[in-house]
Protein backbone atom coordinates (compact mmCIF):
# COMPACT_ATOMS: atom_id res chain seq x y z
CA UNK A 1 0.00 0.00 0.00
CA UNK A 2 1.01 3.33 -0.86
CA UNK A 3 0.38 6.48 1.58
CA UNK A 4 0.70 9.88 -0.22
CA UNK A 5 2.38 12.84 2.24
CA UNK A 6 0.02 15.71 1.88
CA UNK A 7 1.16 19.16 3.33
CA UNK A 8 0.51 19.77 7.09
CA UNK A 9 0.34 16.17 6.88
CA UNK A 10 1.68 13.78 9.74
CA UNK A 11 3.82 10.78 8.84
CA UNK A 12 3.13 8.90 11.88
CA UNK A 13 -0.96 9.15 11.78
CA UNK A 14 -0.55 8.35 8.28
CA UNK A 15 1.60 4.80 8.47
CA UNK A 16 -0.31 4.17 11.37
CA UNK A 17 -3.86 4.51 9.89
CA UNK A 18 -2.72 3.26 6.52
CA UNK A 19 -0.09 1.34 6.86
CA UNK A 20 0.51 -0.03 9.79
CA UNK A 21 4.01 -1.05 10.97
CA UNK A 22 6.48 -1.35 8.20
CA UNK A 23 9.61 -3.33 8.50
CA UNK A 24 13.04 -1.28 8.66
CA UNK A 25 16.44 -2.35 7.13
CA UNK A 26 18.05 -2.63 10.23
CA UNK A 27 18.83 -0.38 13.21
CA UNK A 28 20.50 2.86 13.12
CA UNK A 29 24.31 2.80 13.67
CA UNK A 30 25.15 3.97 16.84
CA UNK A 31 24.92 7.29 18.24
CA UNK A 32 22.50 7.94 15.39
CA UNK A 33 18.90 8.44 15.43
CA UNK A 34 16.04 7.81 12.76
CA UNK A 35 14.74 11.06 10.80
CA UNK A 36 12.98 8.55 8.81
CA UNK A 37 13.25 4.81 9.02
CA UNK A 38 9.60 3.78 6.89
CA UNK A 39 8.01 3.31 10.41
CA UNK A 40 7.70 6.66 12.40
CA UNK A 41 8.61 10.39 12.38
CA UNK A 42 7.02 13.54 11.48
CA UNK A 43 7.39 16.03 8.19
CA UNK A 44 5.75 18.44 6.88
CA UNK A 45 5.29 19.26 2.97
CA UNK A 46 6.33 22.74 2.12
CA UNK A 47 5.78 24.14 -1.62
CA UNK A 48 3.90 21.40 -2.82
CA UNK A 49 5.78 18.32 -4.12
CA UNK A 50 4.86 14.79 -4.45
CA UNK A 51 6.36 12.36 -1.50
CA UNK A 52 4.84 8.82 -0.94
CA UNK A 53 5.83 6.00 0.90
CA UNK A 54 5.73 2.37 0.38
CA UNK A 55 6.89 -0.75 1.72
CA UNK A 56 9.07 1.63 4.04
CA UNK A 57 10.61 3.63 1.38
CA UNK A 58 10.12 7.31 0.98
CA UNK A 59 9.46 8.15 -2.96
CA UNK A 60 10.45 11.79 -3.81
CA UNK A 61 9.17 12.43 -7.52
CA UNK A 62 9.10 16.18 -7.75
CA UNK A 63 8.22 18.63 -9.71
CA UNK A 64 8.40 21.16 -6.58
CA UNK A 65 8.42 21.48 -3.00
CA UNK A 66 10.50 20.20 -0.05
CA UNK A 67 9.56 17.22 2.98
CA UNK A 68 10.83 18.75 6.20
CA UNK A 69 11.69 17.02 9.03
CA UNK A 70 10.55 18.54 12.56
CA UNK A 71 13.16 20.05 14.76
CA UNK A 72 15.99 22.20 13.86
CA UNK A 73 19.89 21.16 14.29
CA UNK A 74 23.29 23.29 14.10
CA UNK A 75 25.72 20.54 13.73
CA UNK A 76 25.36 17.11 12.98
CA UNK A 77 26.08 13.92 11.04
CA UNK A 78 23.69 12.35 8.80
CA UNK A 79 22.88 9.06 7.15
CA UNK A 80 21.13 8.40 3.84
CA UNK A 81 20.56 5.56 2.15
CA UNK A 82 18.93 6.73 -1.66
CA UNK A 83 18.63 4.88 -4.60
CA UNK A 84 17.99 6.60 -8.01
CA UNK A 85 15.39 5.03 -9.80
CA UNK A 86 16.34 6.17 -13.33
CA UNK A 87 19.74 7.97 -14.97
CA UNK A 88 18.26 11.55 -14.51
CA UNK A 89 17.18 10.83 -10.96
CA UNK A 90 17.37 14.33 -9.26
CA UNK A 91 16.42 15.67 -5.77
CA UNK A 92 18.61 16.80 -2.97
CA UNK A 93 19.39 16.98 1.11
CA UNK A 94 18.34 20.59 2.56
CA UNK A 95 20.89 21.53 5.81
CA UNK A 96 20.64 24.51 7.58
CA UNK A 97 17.37 25.50 6.23
CA UNK A 98 15.47 28.85 7.29
CA UNK A 99 11.96 28.30 5.83
CA UNK A 100 11.08 32.02 5.88
CA UNK A 101 10.34 32.31 2.47
CA UNK A 102 10.74 30.11 -1.53
CA UNK A 103 12.33 30.39 -4.35
CA UNK A 104 12.75 28.55 -7.53
CA UNK A 105 9.74 25.53 -7.17
CA UNK A 106 9.32 26.19 -3.24
CA UNK A 107 12.69 25.75 -2.19
CA UNK A 108 13.79 27.25 0.98
CA UNK A 109 14.68 30.34 0.09
CA UNK A 110 18.10 30.46 2.58
CA UNK A 111 19.53 26.72 2.68
CA UNK A 112 22.07 24.46 1.58
CA UNK A 113 21.37 21.90 -0.64
CA UNK A 114 23.63 18.95 -0.86
CA UNK A 115 22.79 17.88 -4.69
CA UNK A 116 21.54 14.41 -5.26
CA UNK A 117 21.55 14.07 -9.52
CA UNK A 118 22.21 10.97 -11.04
CA UNK A 119 26.00 11.16 -12.20
CA UNK A 120 24.96 9.45 -15.04
CA UNK A 121 23.27 12.46 -16.08
CA UNK A 122 26.36 14.56 -16.74
CA UNK A 123 26.21 18.02 -18.31
CA UNK A 124 27.02 21.04 -16.63
CA UNK A 125 24.98 20.56 -13.14
CA UNK A 126 27.08 18.84 -10.51
CA UNK A 127 26.22 15.04 -9.33
CA UNK A 128 25.74 13.72 -5.99
CA UNK A 129 27.73 15.79 -3.72
CA UNK A 130 27.74 18.84 -5.02
CA UNK A 131 26.43 22.12 -2.46
CA UNK A 132 24.09 25.02 -3.74
CA UNK A 133 23.87 27.75 -1.29
CA UNK A 134 20.45 29.01 -1.63
CA UNK A 135 20.51 32.81 -0.29
CA UNK A 136 23.86 32.09 1.91
CA UNK A 137 27.08 33.68 1.64
CA UNK A 138 29.56 32.08 -0.56
CA UNK A 139 32.65 29.86 0.03
CA UNK A 140 34.35 27.36 -1.23
CA UNK A 141 33.09 23.92 -2.24
CA UNK A 142 35.97 21.36 -3.50
CA UNK A 143 34.14 18.51 -5.33
CA UNK A 144 35.83 15.10 -6.98
CA UNK A 145 33.38 14.26 -9.66
CA UNK A 146 36.02 11.55 -10.32
CA UNK A 147 35.76 10.06 -6.66
CA UNK A 148 31.85 10.22 -7.02
CA UNK A 149 31.79 8.34 -10.70
CA UNK A 150 34.13 6.29 -9.07
CA UNK A 151 32.06 5.48 -5.44
CA UNK A 152 28.90 5.53 -7.65
CA UNK A 153 27.47 1.85 -7.52
CA UNK A 154 24.67 2.38 -10.21
CA UNK A 155 21.21 3.16 -11.36
CA UNK A 156 18.46 1.00 -8.86
CA UNK A 157 21.28 0.09 -6.18
CA UNK A 158 21.49 1.59 -2.59
CA UNK A 159 23.85 4.33 -1.95
CA UNK A 160 24.79 5.44 1.48
CA UNK A 161 25.58 9.18 1.64
CA UNK A 162 27.02 10.59 4.68
CA UNK A 163 26.47 14.56 5.28
CA UNK A 164 28.64 15.72 8.58
CA UNK A 165 28.01 20.20 8.60
CA UNK A 166 30.03 21.51 11.89
CA UNK A 167 30.49 24.66 12.62
CA UNK A 168 31.58 26.74 9.01
CA UNK A 169 32.55 23.21 7.36
CA UNK A 170 30.48 20.39 5.69
CA UNK A 171 31.62 17.21 4.14
CA UNK A 172 30.33 14.55 2.10
CA UNK A 173 31.00 10.68 1.67
CA UNK A 174 29.55 8.40 -0.77
CA UNK A 175 29.71 4.90 0.48
CA UNK A 176 32.72 5.69 2.40
CA UNK A 177 34.51 7.95 0.14
CA UNK A 178 34.63 11.56 0.66
CA UNK A 179 33.63 13.38 -2.72
CA UNK A 180 33.04 16.88 -0.95
CA UNK A 181 34.59 19.58 1.41
CA UNK A 182 32.60 23.24 1.56
CA UNK A 183 33.46 25.88 4.15
CA UNK A 184 32.21 29.17 4.67
CA UNK A 185 29.00 27.29 5.67
CA UNK A 186 26.54 29.95 7.65
CA UNK A 187 26.86 28.57 11.35
CA UNK A 188 23.03 28.81 12.01
CA UNK A 189 20.32 26.39 13.72
CA UNK A 190 18.26 25.39 10.42
CA UNK A 191 15.87 22.43 9.28
CA UNK A 192 16.65 19.53 7.20
CA UNK A 193 14.38 18.38 4.36
CA UNK A 194 14.50 16.24 1.11
CA UNK A 195 14.00 18.00 -2.10
CA UNK A 196 11.12 16.99 -4.63
CA UNK A 197 12.72 17.41 -8.03
CA UNK A 198 12.15 16.21 -11.55
CA UNK A 199 12.93 12.95 -11.47
CA UNK A 200 11.88 9.90 -8.68
CA UNK A 201 14.56 9.52 -6.17
CA UNK A 202 14.04 6.63 -3.18
CA UNK A 203 15.25 6.62 0.38
CA UNK A 204 14.95 4.18 3.36
CA UNK A 205 16.78 5.05 5.92
CA UNK A 206 17.84 8.75 6.91
CA UNK A 207 19.17 8.95 10.69
CA UNK A 208 20.81 11.84 12.37
CA UNK A 209 23.61 11.94 15.29
CA UNK A 210 23.31 15.48 16.84
CA UNK A 211 26.80 16.66 17.78
CA UNK A 212 28.03 18.43 21.06
CA UNK A 213 29.64 21.68 21.21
Amino acid sequence: MVVSLRTGSSWLAALALCCGTLPATAQPAEGFAPLFDGTQGQAVIEGGGSFTVAGGVLRAEGPNGWLRFPGTARDFRLRVELRFVTDNGDSGVFVRALPDGAFARGWPNRSYQVQLLNPLVGGSLPPVGGVFRHGMPPGETALDTQAVRTAFTGTGEWQLLEIDVEGEELTVHLNGTEVTRASGIADVDGYIGIQSETSAVEFRRIDIQRLER
